[in-house]
């Protein structure tokens, strides 16, 4: 039979059974020395459909070669051999599918989760610097913003801007999503909250919405666009001074008058004075790295940034007394806040410019 009568009959293309000739797995019966012609026996079919079906199973070459010159014990031995591969390679295809498809999942998904208590310890935090006055709408609220396996939220009064990120399951998209809602509102949420042992938060157009094991809140967003805080913290200079003090004796010098001016002096050590007992400095323990630096502060601006902190220690990261002054937790970079600074002679309970 011509090559094309044969690959006909043994299901086959001319191709394929030229390949065949090339390896040495098929040979024709004869060719035509002045044309080429390959021409096909009857009794090469079946040995045709048993290479075309061992190929068809995923064998490699060399084993179709091997099982082809060996006993049948050969033949049974590398067949189990594998078909046991090909089950692992499923299996391992199966397994990969199952991970891309939750990672395909997570890029488009618009749910974030992660613990009540977490996300209500971060809204005590943060909530607090939002603005209380009305004269920017916007400034009451809290930025709530998802991106990369982190939940951040922000909230700034123009004096004070804070800063809590979280680690959270189920948001892998490169593109942040963003809501703004009312601190007062989410104030008055916290307490639910945190009895929840997981929340999971939803982003919508009109709103963000919280279900737990308690059930669902609705928080409407806010239309109006939040400050580029990014533009802030990218726009600091690089710190000149470090001051690592004990969180509750920093507290404690501060006094108790929101109405006071504190004059911070960086020289050796921490010197604190306040408008309010303006005769005596308070003198608060602490590891200083940098230059000396005096800067000053109204209470309700510092104060506040330092008990909302976490932790035995607190840092500040000072680069010049009349810019944001950088407030850490000493032994986490999770809660940040920054604090702005104000003119020394500034009168009490006035924030001034500086």
């Amino acid at each position: 039979m011509t090559i094309g009568v044969f690959a006909r009959a043994a299901n086959v293309t001319p191709s394929a059974l030229r390949f065949y000739d090339d390896c040495g797995l098929v040979r024709p019966d004869a060719v035509d020395a002045v044309t080429g012609y390959r021409y096909y026996s009857l009794d090469q079919i079946d040995e045709v459909i048993l290479i075309r079906q061992l190929r068809e199973a995923g064998l490699p070459l060399g084993e179709v070669r091997r099982l082809l010159a060996g006993p049948v014990e050969v033949a049974e031995e590398l067949l189990a051999a594998h078909v046991r591969a090909m089950e692992r390679a499923v299996e391992v295809a199966r397994a990969n599918a199952t991970t891309a498809l939750a990672l395909i999942r997570d890029q488009t998904s618009n749910v974030v989760s992660l613990p009540g208590r977490i996300l209500a310890e971060a809204i005590g935090q943060v909530a607090p610097a939002a603005d209380r006055t009305g004269e920017i709408r916007v400034l009451g609220g809290v930025l709530i913003e998802a991106a990369m396996g982190e939940l951040r939220l922000v909230a700034t009064d123009r004096y004070r801007l804070a800063i809590r990120s979280m680690s959270v399951r189920g948001w892998r998209r490169r593109v942040p999503t963003a809501a703004v809602v009312t601190a007062t509102l989410l104030d008055e949420t916290r307490q639910w909250i945190g009895e929840q042992d997981i929340v999971q938060l939803r982003f919508a157009d009109s709103h963000v919405r919280l279900d737990g094991p308690g059930g669902e809140r609705l928080l409407p967003t806010m239309k109006e666009m939040f400050p580029a805080y990014r533009v802030v913290l990218d726009g600091l200079p690089e710190v000149l001074t470090r001051v690592v003090a004990p969180r509750g004796l920093f507290l404690a010098a501060l006094g108790d008058d929101p109405q006071a001016r504190l004059d911070l002096v960086v020289a050796g050590d921490l010197s604190i004075r306040s408008s309010a007992h303006p005769q005596a400095a308070i003198a608060v323990p602490a590891d200083i790295t940098g230059g000396p630096v005096a800067i000053s502060f109204q209470f309700a601006t510092l104060y506040p940034a330092l008990a909302a902190s976490v932790g035995p220690d607190v840092m500040l990261q000072i680069s010049q007394p009349d810019l944001p002054v950088v407030v850490r937790s000493a032994d986490g970079g999770d809660f940040t806040t920054l604090a702005m600074p104000v003119k020394a002679g500034t009168p009490s309970g006035h924030q001034g410019e500086s």
